[in-house]
C-alpha cells in the first residue's frame, strides 16, 4: 500500500514537472521560435527617379542590398529596383500608381511639391526606438549635417519628408574666349556688372540685328528657366512672389529694410522691367531678343557670352558642344544687399502606402515599408554614399562637409556647391505658374506699353489657380 501511494505521488510530481515546463515553453516568445526556424524575408521597394540613370543609383543600391538587416523581430533581405521616369507623364503615372494602391516605396518631387503630395508621404520618424532598429539619421543630425536652407523646402509642421542628395540652384555661365576678345577679365558679380558687361558683348549689325548676343536674358520661351530668373531678380528685390498661404505680392507694394531704413517698393514690378528691357531694341541694355535661337543652343554655338542655368545645363553642353571653352560663376547680386539663389531641385521622399513585395507574401503585416524605405535614404545620405552619387551625376552638395570640399576643387561645381547655403524658392504650388510666368515676359515684349496690365493678368491667374488649391478641386482631382 506504502509502496503505491509512493509511485502515485511520483507520478503526481512528474505529471506536474512536466506541466511546468510545458508552461514555461509555451511562455516563450513565439517569434524567436520561429526566428530559428525561418528564412530571412524578402522585401522589394520600388523607387521612381527622373534625370538620374540606374547606374547613378546602382552603387549605393548594392550596397545596401549586401546587408541583411533585423527589421522589428525578423531577418530582412531588402531589394530595390530603380525605375527611372519620364517628367512629362510622371505624375500622371503617379496618380495612376495611387488609384491601383501601388505607388512606389520612394520616389522623387520637386522642391517646390511637397505641399500637393503630403498626404501621400511619410515623415521622418522621430521614434528612437525606431531610429535605432531601421538606422535611420536623426532629425538633428539632419539640422547639423544639411544647411538650413536645403532643407527648408523639405519640412512641414516640424516634420522631415525628405533626404536631399544633392543641391542646384541658378547660375552664370559664361563663354571664356568671348569674354577674352573683349579683354573682359571676371564675369559680372552684381547686376550693375551684368548689364554692362552683356552690353559690351552684345554685336549689331546695321540695321540692329543681334550677330552677337552678350547674354541670353529678357524673353521667356527661347530662354530655359526664364521664369526661375524673374522670380530670383523679384526675391533679391525682397518680394516673396507667392508666400505660404498662397499670397501673392507680384505686383504690392510692400516695406523692405534697407540700411537707410524701412523703403516702399513694389519688387516685383522692378524686377519685370529690368528683365525685359534687356529684350528691348530702344533700351542701351539691348542684348536679346525674342526671335533668337533657344538659349542653350545659342551658347553651344558661340554665339551668345552668357546665361543662366542649372547645374545640368554642364551636360547638355558637353553633348552640344564638348570643345566649348566656358565657366561658371555664382548668379550676379543686387549691390549691398543679402545674398539670395534660386534654388531647384529633386529629393527622394517615401511613400506612406506600407506596400511593398514581401516573400513570403502572407508575413507583409509584419514588414514596415515605409520605414525599411527610409533606412535607405538614411543610408544614402551617409558621407561616403553621397559622394558615390555626386560623382556618378556631377551634382553638387547637399551636404555641408561635401559643400566645402566641392568648393575647393575650384570647378565648373564649385560655383553651385558655394550657393547651397543661400538658395532658397517659393511657394510655387502650381507648376502651370511657371507657363503663367513665361507668357507675361513675351506678351510685355510684344506689347511694352501694357506690360502693367500684363502683369496683372498674370497675378489674376495665378490667384485662380490659387483659389482651386484653396478649395480642393486639385487636391480632389489628384487623389
Amino acid at each position: 500500500m506504502i509502496k503505491t501511494i509512493i509511485i502515485t505521488f511520483l507520478i503526481i510530481i512528474l505529471v506536474s514537472i512536466g506541466y511546468v515546463f510545458v508552461m514555461d515553453y509555451s511562455n516563450i516568445d513565439e517569434k524567436e521560435i520561429v526566428k530559428e526556424d525561418r528564412k530571412p524575408i524578402e522585401v522589394t521597394l520600388e523607387f521612381w527617379g527622373l534625370w538620374d540613370n540606374s547606374d547613378d543609383w546602382e552603387e549605393i543600391i548594392e550596397k545596401f542590398e549586401s546587408e541583411i538587416y533585423n527589421f522589428g523581430w525578423q531577418e530582412v533581405n531588402v531589394s530595390i529596383n530603380y525605375t527611372k521616369k519620364d517628367l512629362n507623364s510622371y505624375e500622371e503615372d503617379l496618380a495612376k500608381a495611387k488609384e491601383k494602391n501601388n505607388e512606389p516605396n520612394i520616389m522623387m518631387i520637386n522642391n517646390n511639391w511637397l505641399e500637393k503630395y503630403l498626404n501621400q508621404l511619410e515623415p521622418l520618424t522621430g521614434d528612437d526606438n525606431y531610429a535605432e532598429e531601421y538606422k535611420l539619421i536623426k532629425y538633428e543630425e539632419l539640422l547639423e549635417i544639411f544647411p538650413a536652407e536645403t532643407i527648408r523646402d523639405l519640412i512641414y509642421e516640424n516634420e522631415l519628408y525628405g533626404s536631399p542628395m544633392y543641391s542646384d540652384s541658378l547660375a552664370l555661365f559664361y563663354n571664356k574666349d568671348l569674354l577674352a576678345k573683349m579683354e573682359i577679365e571676371n564675369p559680372p558679380r552684381t547686376w550693375e556688372e551684368f548689364k554692362k558687361t552683356a552690353s559690351k558683348l552684345t554685336m549689331l549689325d546695321k540695321d540692329n540685328n543681334i550677330i552677337q548676343a552678350g547674354a541670353s536674358f529678357g524673353c521667356g520661351k527661347n530662354i530655359n528657366s526664364s521664369s526661375d530668373i524673374l522670380s530670383l531678380l523679384m526675391m533679391q528685390g525682397g518680394a516673396r512672389i507667392i508666400d505660404f498661404d498662397k499670397n501673392i505680392d507680384l505686383n504690392k507694394e510692400i516695406e523692405i529694410n534697407t540700411m537707410n531704413g524701412i523703403e516702399k517698393r513694389i519688387p516685383g514690378e522692378r524686377a519685370i522691367i529690368f528683365y525685359t528691357e534687356f529684350s528691348d531694341s530702344e533700351k542701351e541694355k539691348y542684348v536679346w531678343d525674342c526671335k533668337q535661337e533657344e538659349a542653350i543652343k545659342s551658347f553651344a554655338n558661340n554665339k551668345t557670352a552668357m546665361f543662366i542655368g542649372y547645374s545640368y545645363q554642364i551636360k547638355n553642353l558637353l553633348a552640344l558642344n564638348p570643345d566649348l571653352n566656358y565657366g561658371v560663376s555664382k548668379m550676379p547680386q543686387l549691390e549691398n544687399s543679402a545674398i539670395i539663389n534660386f534654388s531647384n531641385v529633386w529629393t527622394p521622399v517615401v511613400s506612406n502606402n506600407n506596400n511593398c513585395l514581401t516573400k513570403p507574401a502572407a508575413l507583409s503585416d509584419e514588414i514596415n515599408c515605409s520605414q525599411i524605405a527610409w533606412s535607405f535614404l538614411s543610408f544614402a545620405a551617409q558621407k561616403e554614399n553621397s559622394e558615390i552619387y555626386l560623382n556618378l551625376t556631377n551634382k553638387a552638395a547637399a551636404r555641408k562637409d561635401l559643400i566645402s570640399e566641392q568648393i575647393d576643387l575650384n570647378n565648373k561645381i564649385s560655383a553651385f556647391a558655394s550657393q547651397a547655403e543661400t538658395a532658397i524658392s517659393y511657394n510655387k504650388f502650381d507648376n502651370k505658374i511657371d507657363r503663367i510666368l513665361i507668357d507675361m515676359i513675351d506678351e510685355i515684349c510684344l506689347d511694352r506699353e501694357n506690360w502693367e496690365a500684363k502683369v496683372d493678368e498674370a497675378v489674376g491667374k495665378i490667384g485662380n489657380l490659387s483659389f482651386i488649391v484653396r478649395n480642393g478641386v486639385k487636391r480632389s482631382e489628384a487623389e
